[in-house]
């Protein structure tokens, strides 16, 4: 079963999520400040976390730095709030977040589709390229189609 962490200090809106996650198989965990987060993520080691932006006693942006610092690096993490202000978006997007959800416009079965589309996307590995200088030919595997690879030539002068 793959796992769900839920940070979220509305308690009714949490277990109403977690109860659609566990219906949906998923291994659900709740946690309502960040000292509950802090133990949960050590221990439960979740698959995907829902991160409340607006908590008491929580910089929003200051957890999400330190989960994507402390975690291991399979663990994705979505946005879960109300707060529609786009430069707030972009700075979860950049600091780390895989998605965002705004909750007045998702209901549980989105989340759910939601997460099971964020554990199907494939990771592209993050290998170290070494390039020298001259006709450069890197052959990777097609993004968009697994069975098919494509091959990029980069010269390079120096």
């Amino acid at each position: 079963m793959k796992k769900v962490l839920i940070i979220e200090d509305d308690m009714v809106l949490s277990d109403m999520y977690a109860l659609k996650l566990r219906k949906s198989w998923f291994e659900v965990e709740q946690c309502v400040n960040w000292l509950d987060w802090l133990t949960h993520i050590w221990e439960f080691n979740p698959d995907i976390i829902l991160l409340d932006i607006m908590m008491p006693t929580m910089n929003w942006f200051e957890t999400l730095e330190a989960i994507k610092h402390q975690t291991s690096s399979r663990s994705k993490i979505v946005m879960f709030t109300n707060v529609v202000d786009k430069d707030k978006i972009e700075k979860a997007m950049e600091a780390g977040a895989d998605d965002y959800l705004i909750k007045a416009n998702t209901n549980p079965s989105d989340v759910v589709e939601k997460i099971n589309f964020l554990l199907k996307k494939k990771e592209i590995p993050h290998e170290p390229i070494y390039i020298k200088p001259g006709l450069n030919i890197f052959k990777m595997k097609n993004p968009l189609n697994e069975d098919e690879d494509i091959e990029i030539s980069i010269n390079i002068k120096i």
